[in-house]
């Protein structure tokens, strides 16, 4: 590039000041303004000032935040559970929509089934109550439950006799998921809460009632789930057809547009 002779001219605003001084140092070297430009910036690049010339970050593909299983995957990841606790414990899980974080509360004399009932607590400012267990979930908890040779309060301890941990649980579901042949995305854990909203929805429940079943207090948090609900978009579909209110547009003899 030659060195950089001083241009003593100071008039003129700051740009056009660059300008003759660039015009001024491509005279001197005896190039054209543009080669005198281009090898500047390859110098540039090279050097970088001493520092590699950063690289452009890519974007991170999103993960979708409500991200739940069919009910055919749901059925997969459970044929590859063979350990009855694992199995009782992310049947809970899907049933009550539970967190991971929630799952180490739960204790035994939470399950009462003369009354068919159970007590969910819930963490993040959810509404805690007693909730009614299907004939699936009962039989599922009473055969785990008898199988226990254990005095532990807690529903599902882990081998150190402690509240199984969220680590530990988001480690076997993915273990299971892996071996189910699941999505990549779909193996947290917390799947689980996501697919029973959504089946709920799926399966004609209303907005108020899964808000209940999950504990949500308000029901702004349980609509996102009638979002992503096909089976809700159907029927909704379905009753608009029917419904008088919604004008029908009939086609008379209507000739093709151009």
């Amino acid at each position: 590039m030659g060195d950089v002779i001083p241009l003593n001219s100071r008039k003129g605003t700051a740009r056009e000041q660059l300008l003759a001084m660039v015009q001024h140092q491509a005279q001197v070297q005896g190039k054209s303004v543009a080669q005198y430009l281009r090898e500047l910036q390859t110098q540039v690049e090279r050097t970088g000032g001493g520092r590699s010339v950063p690289q452009p970050v890519p974007s991170r593909v999103p993960r979708e935040k409500y991200t739940y299983l069919t009910t055919r995957e749901v059925d997969l990841l459970f044929e590859q559970i063979t350990d009855l606790r694992d199995c009782a414990l992310f049947g809970t899980m899907y049933y009550f929509g539970l967190r991971a974080s929630e799952v180490g509360l739960l204790l035994r004399e939470y399950v009462n089934f003369r009354t068919r009932r159970i007590y969910i607590p819930r963490l993040k400012g959810g509404v805690p109550g007693e909730k009614v267990m299907t004939a699936d979930c009962r039989r599922l908890l009473q055969r785990y439950l008898q199988s226990r040779r254990d005095g532990l309060l807690y529903l599902f301890p882990s081998r150190n006799t402690r509240p199984i941990s969220r680590k530990r649980i988001d480690a076997l579901f993915r273990h299971y998921a892996t071996h189910a042949g699941l999505p990549p995305h779909k193996r947290h854990s917390h799947c689980l809460r996501h697919s029973i909203a959504t089946h709920l929805i799926d399966a004609g429940q209303s907005l108020e009632y899964v808000q209940d079943h999950l504990g949500h207090r308000s029901i702004q948090s349980t609509g996102v789930y009638a979002k992503i609900s096909d089976a809700r978009r159907e029927r909704v579909a379905a009753h608009i057809e029917l419904a008088r209110e919604v004008a029908k547009i009939k086609t008379k003899r209507v000739r093709g547009g151009g």
